[in-house]
């Protein structure tokens, strides 16, 4: 019922701003025309809404799909359309304003699509998958699901063996010869545009595995990793290659004149990473491409590596080629689902352990999250506990990340009641793990906040954190008012005047 009451009330919602705007843009006192527009209007909202309860637009147990949530939001609107235009044509209201009647109607329409657009994006939210989630996925992987064919793979194209090294410039010769020497044993050099031909050989048979066709030339990426990783030994080496997003952008910058590369490039982007990525787009994108035309960046790489169940040995970037040689060293993720589209969603420990979904814009380049450990390693710790110069995040998220905007769809767990606007920070099973016992007993006895103690306090240290957490819950048992609104002041304080961003 929670579903219900829920679209419910953001129908009614809609339904008085609608109608409130039409009473503003309408010429004269606001009191008279709500008296005169007032009366109707109610009729037509209430057999709006007696339609919408008959064609069952609002979901009681079973969660509709985008598509039918559009034919029955549409059905019910024309209906209520056709009840509205006949009751201006039966009951004479001829006399009634056209702007007021159209603005109501049409407003509606608009209204409705903003839920339906709202529900979509929130649904469709990714999961972003903690370390410790990642590590659960990997040990309940398995590699036997990953031995057939995918839709339209055909190795049509593909070189077997030496020949294939014929492709091979003369840096990726020595990064090879580096990783997989000929004595290293049993060794496949491909140069194939899916996964294919590697599924005529036995699972475990190489020790080195190298495909010379660049990754993002190879249908279905992770279906070919997983190839790969059941047909390497334990421990066996993988080598690959790919243009990353960045060497394409500098490739394009050195190919044309100034201006003119930078409105090539704009196309280029709007084409190739923009329209791909949208869901109408992305069938269409994919039958004329054939899935072999995608634009990856570098964290994109090694989080696919590393979500398939390589460890990175090396990486190296040499006149506009990336390559990779990876360790087979554990199991491909369970369902690792990329952090694709613009909003995820990260599970989080609530008011008496509840788990909940803690909503933000997506700041980082997709599968970031499996190449954690290997950014830690690779540039260590800042103050504040977050890693060093993150390569992860891309342009655009340091920007959201600065102002806060990241942090914006947080208000929908607000509005749902999740946390409060002041509070201790909703963490992950791990972290919240790291804490003293006393601590984890205390904190699930109040709802997190979105601004927690760590923006009035800035502590720099795990410990530091906790004790400037357990300030904050003896002062909020005492006076909860009181301590959120002094702590929400000093926290505005910190983030607009001493800088404090966004973690």
């Amino acid at each position: 019922m929670k579903k219900f009451n829920r679209q419910l009330a953001w129908n009614l919602t809609v339904i008085l701003l609608v109608f409130l705007l039409s009473m503003w843009i309408h010429p004269g006192p606001l009191k008279e025309e709500i008296g005169v527009f007032g009366g109707p209007a109610l009729c037509f909202y209430g057999f709006h809404i007696v339609v919408s309860l008959l064609l069952g637009k609002y979901e009681r147990g079973t969660r509709y799909t985008t598509a039918k949530l559009i034919h029955r939001y549409n059905l019910s609107w024309i209906l209520s359309c056709l009840f509205a235009l006949v009751a201006v044509v039966l009951l004479q209201f001829q006399e009634f304003s056209r702007q007021v009647i159209f603005t109501n109607i049409f407003g509606l329409l608009a209204g409705e699509y903003l839920i339906i657009l709202f529900f979509t994006l929130f649904r469709e939210s990714v999961p972003l998958r903690d370390p410790e989630e990642i590590t659960l996925a990997k040990e309940s992987g398995s590699t036997s699901r990953f031995l057939t064919l995918r839709e339209g793979e055909t190795g049509k194209g593909a070189l077997i063996g030496p020949s294939a090294l014929e492709n091979a410039g003369p840096e990726i010769l020595e990064f090879i010869s580096h990783h997989c020497p000929p004595t290293s044993g049993s060794y496949l050099v491909a140069d194939t545009p899916d996964s294919s031909p590697l599924l005529s050989y036995p699972a475990e048979e190489f020790r080195c595995l190298i495909n010379i066709r660049q990754i993002n030339r190879v249908r279905h990426i992770n279906h070919f990793l997983q190839v790969a990783h059941s047909r390497l030994r334990n421990e066996g080496m993988l080598v690959v290659c790919a243009e990353t997003s960045h060497q394409r952008k500098a490739r394009i910058m050195r190919k044309y004149p100034p201006l003119l590369n930078k409105l090539y490039y704009s196309g280029d982007y709007l084409l190739m990473r923009v329209i791909p990525s949208l869901p109408p787009f992305r069938k269409i994108w994919s039958y004329f491409t054939h899935g072999q035309s995608k634009v990856v960046s570098r964290p994109e790489i090694l989080g696919r590596l590393s979500a398939c169940g390589f460890t990175i040995a090396e990486e190296k970037g040499s006149n506009g080629l990336f390559m990779v040689a990876a360790r087979k060293t554990g199991l491909p993720v369970k369902n690792g689902y990329p952090s694709y589209g613009l909003l995820i969603h990260l599970n989080r420990i609530g008011q008496n352990g509840k788990m909940i979904k803690m909503y933000k814009l997506r700041t980082m380049h997709p599968y970031s999250e499996f190449i954690q450990e290997y950014a830690f390693e690779q540039n260590h710790l800042a103050l504040g506990g977050k890693i060093r110069n993150d390569f992860r995040i891309t342009r655009v998220g340091r920007r959201l990340r600065r102002y806060w905007i990241d942090e914006l769809p947080g208000l929908l767990n607000w509005l749902r009641g999740d946390v409060k606007l002041v509070g201790v920070r909703p963490l992950s099973k791990h972290y919240f793990n790291l804490y003293s016992p006393e601590l984890q007993q205390r904190r699930i006895r109040v709802k997190p906040g979105l601004i927690p103690p760590f923006y009035a306090d800035l502590p720099e240290t795990l410990e530091e954190i906790q004790a400037s957490e357990m300030r904050y819950l003896d002062a909020y048992e005492k006076a909860p008012l009181r301590t959120d609104f002094r702590y929400f002041r000093r926290a505005v304080y910190n983030i607009v005047w001493k800088g404090a961003k966004s973690r």
